[in-house]
């Protein structure tokens, strides 16, 4: 399964995400602020990065451009913002993120996230 690289300043969201990407076979790495996020992209090779918006140090937007602007992180590296509150749809392209996934319904649709960026073998067994 994948690499796949969580960073949320907030335990709980971090939590649920750690617990669902677990249960489905994935190695999930945790960073609590953006710099973190950024540095453990750099020497820890995700196959995926879930970044939150609202972190301190770096907040999302800034983390990613950090990543896509880093010529050692292949730029094919899907980056998927997290969100409680309004997606800012151009500010996402601008920084170059692959996609968004609301934390109201992290849940229910991590299964479709996790195939559309690392294809139908990035989900288990279990019943969906």
């Amino acid at each position: 399964m994948a690499r796949i690289l969580v960073a949320d300043d907030d335990s709980s969201s971090l939590d649920v995400l750690t617990l669902a990407l677990g249960a489905e076979g994935h190695e999930v790495l945790c960073a609590s602020n953006g710099l973190e996020a950024y540095e453990m992209t750099a020497s820890d090779k995700p196959d995926l990065v879930f970044l939150d918006v609202m972190m301190p140090v770096h907040n999302g937007y800034e983390t990613c451009h950090l990543i896509r602007n880093d010529s050692t992180i292949p730029p094919e590296l899907p980056v998927v913002f997290l969100t409680s509150m309004d997606k800012d749809d151009d500010k996402m392209r601008q920084v170059g993120a692959s996609g968004h996934l609301p934390k109201r319904h992290v849940v229910s649709d991590l299964r479709d996230c996790l195939i559309k960026h690392l294809g139908p073998d990035a989900i288990g067994d279990l019943p969906g």
